[in-house]
């Protein structure tokens, strides 16, 4: 009778401890993955706002600001495409 039941429950689609992980996995990636988005967008916006105020200003004091502005970019787009990568592994390559 166990065996009937779990059989059927299977062919139903009901959820198992299996099949609830890999999804919990996934969305907890996801929201990594969201999250480095967001900061590459402020970090690439705080940019174009300097860019733009020393375009606009004539003024080349600023130019250290861009470089520092430009470097965290960099840092933000780098930990982007890692967060992208660990979400498209396999959950068992990481071990």
């Amino acid at each position: 009778m166990l065996c009937a039941t779990l059989a059927v429950l299977s062919f139903m689609g009901a959820p198992t401890v299996q099949a609830e992980e890999p999804s919990a996995l996934w969305a907890v990636r996801m929201r990594r993955v969201e999250g480095a988005a967001v900061d590459v967008r402020r970090a690439a916006e705080d940019l174009q706002l300097t860019a733009k105020n020393i375009s606009d200003s004539g003024n080349l004091g600023n130019l250290p600001a861009l470089k520092t502005q430009l470097k965290a970019l960099d840092r933000w787009i780098i930990s982007a495409r890692m967060a992208v990568d660990v979400a498209k592994q396999d959950p068992d390559e990481r071990n």
